[in-house]
């Protein structure tokens, strides 16, 4: 006995456990496969099993025959309905008209379902199982779903295929019939003597340019050229043929479903003339045949055909009522020819497979993703090159890529684009690959920081096309250049995204709406909240975590961060990650993200921290700079004056200076030494243990935090005194500058400084 005969028998006593396989015998082997035959039981409704046959003409019981391979149990069995079981169900496997009917009995390949089981008698019984369930469900027409959608004809298994957006082809189907035609490009196997389903097989992809069917002897809308021996490539269209409506003006609806056994252009009428698309076709048929009059071409040229039907419900998985029914077929422009089809209504055609077209809708589909606004991309290096692509891959815009470096060799260890771009600008080179899966991304290699304060230069790095900005340069620079340049961009969102402690920790900083909090208020926060004991405070503060020299050349080094892809690229998924989430629920108020890792494990931590708008406050006596105070900051300045009701209280500010942007902010305070004096008139801070202070705060911040001037409450709302003054001017000789005085009151808060100070 053969092996695959002793398989069939072990498939057969598998299949005859399920209570609804009735019989089964074991029959001849064919053609190197081994075929059982078994009795399926069909449930359906009483009156319907009382005359043997439901009324969409399936049996009461239904012979099914069953094929084994050769590389079986490596693949599933194949089965096989009766030869005159009803063609005109969804969910049937395509086939000419002599082919036995299959059932598709799963969603997605069989042979994948069939080997998720560890036991074959598992994979057999549950196959056997989703038999007993199509069967049932076909004797009551219920293999659709209404509220699901029309399950569209499969067609995976041909062997030609048509590249295409849907959605664009839709548009001028569902137009009261007629026809359109696409330019496509082509690629065809197979000598020129041989004929679709008989050694040629082709595909075509367009862009969806509408072109006119007009030939002139230079066109190149139709041409071919050899590429090797038995492949050929060239210009080509794909016509869009819709549906014509009824005679009572009403659009057609095309409720049943037709096996795919199209195997001529006769054929292919016929079908036209089932779905109303019988004028479209001709039309463009003829109008090919005018526009090859006196034309002569060396090969056969694959031609696009796709017929739209309505259907009575919208399609699984989209809004549309129109199924695509795409076909192939092949005119030769001979010397001496009567017609483009050699052989008329016997030429051969094909059905064919429909590809999406690479378009965002696709990629948010495939990376469920919502529609998000576009991008624009500052810096182009490890982090923003993986960052972009993120975007890119899950169908978002990235209108803009701004980076002046060149892609150097030792850049490979991380960056996101190629070798092939060795010596390329980082912005060109990541535009170029960024165009390639659709966008419309225009580089800019100008210098940031200068860019971002320069107008004309601004608006190429930030277009209005933009609703976020992401700063992926690591660079004070940029990040101040950035914070200036929201004056003249307060709808667009700005992110900042950077790793630290070598790829062990990452940041986040996203401003609030109209820039408040900004980026510069936000690090000066993060610094601010992170504690001596917390791991990012190593990560971002500790010297040996952060940039290197790294020899990249004979005499040449590059201060960079080491650490390899992985790292860099994991983390940079979380950063991917979060800016998604950020953009998907749109906040007033600022946010901190922060991710720290250990040193041996992928694990990683991250925390979110919400950011209130910073107040702001003129400082009277400078040169037009502002106070920008964190609203945690500010509500405990309001609670400690509240708390000594009576008396003036008081402190030292902690925070940041620039004295580009003119700003001071205030993310911290220290509390006024034991030996300050307070009274219902007068505060006098006090020096007891201040420098101390000063200088343990800015070592916990990293060095990157100082005392930036006093605070003090009043009682009353009244305008700083001439002692305030003083007491300013006292500051600016006792203090390095800038050191500024602010005055809470009541109802609000006063800045001053020495007028010796900030100009």
């Amino acid at each position: 006995m053969t092996a695959s005969r002793t398989a069939a028998e072990h498939l057969l006593r598998v299949a005859l456990s399920h209570p609804e396989c009735l019989d089964g015998e074991l029959l001849d082997e064919k053609n190197g496969r081994q075929y059982i035959r078994i009795e399926m039981n069909v449930e359906m409704p009483l009156a319907m099993k009382a005359n043997g046959i439901s009324g969409s003409g399936v049996r009461v019981r239904e012979p099914v025959l069953v094929a084994i391979g050769g590389n079986y149990p490596w693949a599933s069995p194949t089965f096989y309905l009766r030869p005159d079981f009803p063609r005109s169900f969804p969910h049937l496997q395509p086939g000419t008209a002599e082919d036995l009917p299959r059932p598709c009995l799963v969603d997605g390949p069989q042979d994948e379902f069939f080997l998720q089981f560890g036991l074959v008698e598992y994979g057999i019984f549950h196959l056997v199982e989703q038999l007993a369930v199509w069967l049932r469900k076909a004797a009551i027409c219920n293999l659709i779903d209404p509220v699901q959608g029309w399950e569209p004809i499969f067609r995976r298994t041909f062997a030609d295929m048509l590249v295409f957006d849907a959605e664009a082809a839709r548009a001028p189907i569902a137009k009261s019939g007629g026809w359109t035609v696409w330019k496509a490009m082509f690629g065809r196997n197979g000598s020129a003597n041989d004929v679709l389903g008989d050694g040629a097989s082709c595909w075509l992809r367009s862009d969806g340019e509408a072109t006119p069917l007009k030939q002139k002897a230079n066109d190149d809308g139709f041409s071919t050229q050899q590429i090797d021996a038995g492949r050929t490539g060239g210009y080509s269209v794909i016509a869009l043929i819709g549906p014509d409506k009824l005679p009572s003006g009403k659009p057609r609806i095309s409720a049943d479903y037709y096996p795919e056994s199209v195997t001529c252009v006769a054929d292919l009428a016929a079908r036209a003339a089932e779905l109303g698309c019988t004028r479209g076709l001709d039309g463009f048929l003829a109008s090919l045949e005018r526009s090859f009059a006196g034309l002569l071409l060396p090969a056969p040229i694959p031609i696009g055909i796709v017929f739209g039907a309505r259907r009575p419900c919208h399609l699984i998985g989209t809004k549309s009522d129109i199924e695509l029914l795409p076909y192939v077929v092949e005119i030769r422009a001979n010397r001496k020819r009567s017609s483009l089809f050699a052989l008329g209504g016997a030429e051969p055609a094909a059905p064919a497979v429909h590809h999406q077209a690479l378009t965002s809708s696709l990629l948010q589909t495939v990376s469920d993703a919502p529609a998000r606004p576009a991008i624009a991309l500052l810096g182009c290096g490890s982090v923003g090159s993986k960052l972009a692509f993120h975007a890119a891959r899950s169908g978002q815009a990235v209108v803009a890529v701004s980076d002046n470096g060149r892609l150097q060799a030792h850049n490979m260890a991380r960056h996101a684009l190629g070798a092939e771009h060795l010596g390329d600008l980082k912005a060109e080179a990541l535009a170029r690959e960024l165009v390639a899966l659709g966008q419309q991304t225009l580089a800019h290699s100008h210098e940031l920081a200068d860019g971002l304060r320069d107008g004309a230069r601004r608006k190429l790095s930030l277009p209005s096309a933009a609703r976020l900005a992401i700063n992926a340069t690591a660079s004070l620079s940029v990040r101040e250049s950035l914070t200036m340049a929201g004056d003249h961009h307060r709808s667009m969102g700005f992110v900042e995204a950077a790793l630290v402690g070598r790829g062990r920790g990452a940041y986040l900083l996203a401003d609030g709406r109209g820039h408040n909090p900004n980026h510069c208020d936000l690090i000066a926060e993060l610094y601010a909240t992170l504690r001596p004991e917390d791991p990012m405070s190593h990560l971002m503060f500790d010297p040996d975590q952060g940039l290197s020299p790294i020899q990249i050349g004979q005499g040449c080094g590059s201060f960079t961060m080491p650490m390899d892809d992985a790292r860099l690229s994991g983390m940079t998924a979380g950063l991917a990650h979060e800016i998604a989430r950020a953009q998907n629920k749109p906040s007033r108020d600022g946010l901190i993200v922060t991710a720290t890792s250990d040193d041996d494990s992928p694990a990683t931590i991250w925390t979110r921290q919400v950011v209130p708008p910073f107040e702001t406050v003129a400082i009277d006596g400078s040169d037009g700079w502002t106070l920008r105070i964190s609203s945690r900051v500010a509500d405990r300045i309001r609670a400690e004056a509240k708390a000594h009701g009576r008396v003036e209280t008081g402190g030292i500010m902690i925070g940041l200076a620039s004295a580009r942007l003119k700003t001071l902010t205030v993310v911290d305070l220290l509390d006024a030494p034991p030996d300050s004096q307070r009274s219902a008139s007068l505060f006098v801070l006090g020096t007891q243990g201040l420098h101390a202070a000063i200088a343990q705060r800015h070592a916990d911040s990293g060095s990157s935090l100082f005392d930036v001037g006093t605070w003090h409450s009043h009682l009353a709302d009244v305008r700083p005194s001439p002692t305030d003054w003083r007491t300013a001017d006292d500051l600016a000789v006792g203090r390095t500058p800038p050191s500024v005085l602010l005055i809470s009151t009541p109802r609000r808060f006063h800045a001053l400084v020495s007028k010796r100070d900030l100009r």
